[in-house]
């Protein structure tokens, strides 16, 4: 039979308070930033593909404000304004996989391999849901570089309220002026939502 003991259960509720505080004092940072710039936030599930959501709401908002041209254009990478979300951000994991296996050379520089092995990391991010992975750190990037868009994160974070990506390779003028915003809470595993501007 187990003993009481109110120090355990005391230290639980202590380490929950503050794990709450530490999560609102994020959550309360992250509203300042996307406020001082103008951006709200469209929430997004955490299954572990938040990230996905969020760039596919993204990427499908700016498919139905230019279905003809940019539309057009990201359906040469099987997506259309049709895609469900969860399919559509199936679609863009698959996208960053692809992209990692060709250009491991690039991407690998990104990730420490004297301790992490590229290869079983990509295989691990396949799967969907996973998202306990170095690689994570890179998916806005990559999506960037493979879709040629840029990518606007608001973040938790007071001194880092803003983190702009930008395409390696600028191929089309057409697709790198449009911007995907995302809303970042750091807190934790973190968790990523989709934004906008506000109208």
């Amino acid at each position: 039979m187990k003993s009481y003991s109110p120090f355990c259960s005391c230290s639980r509720r202590n380490q929950i308070q503050q794990s709450t505080s530490d999560f609102q004092v994020h959550e309360q940072q992250l509203n300042f930033n996307l406020s001082d710039h103008n951006i709200q936030r469209l929430q997004v599930d955490g299954d572990g593909n938040c990230l996905f959501y969020a760039l596919a709401e993204g990427l499908l908002r700016e498919m139905r404000k230019d279905p003809y041209n940019f539309g057009l254009y990201l359906q040469t990478f099987g997506v259309s304004v049709q895609s469900s979300l969860v399919s559509f951000a199936k679609t863009l994991r698959q996208i960053c996989v692809t992209q990692w296996k060709l250009n491991e050379h690039y991407y690998s520089q990104f990730v420490d391999m004297q301790h992490i092995s590229f290869s079983k990391e990509v295989k691990k991010f396949s799967k969907t849901g996973v998202s306990d992975s170095i690689l994570g750190d890179i998916v806005p990037l990559t999506i960037s570089n493979a879709l040629n868009v840029r990518i606007t994160i608001f973040t938790s974070v007071s001194n880092l309220p803003r983190i702009d990506i930008k395409p390696e390779n600028l191929t089309s003028s057409l697709a790198c002026r449009r911007v995907i915003y995302l809303a970042y809470n750091q807190y934790g595993a973190g968790h990523y939502d989709a934004a906008y501007p506000r109208l």
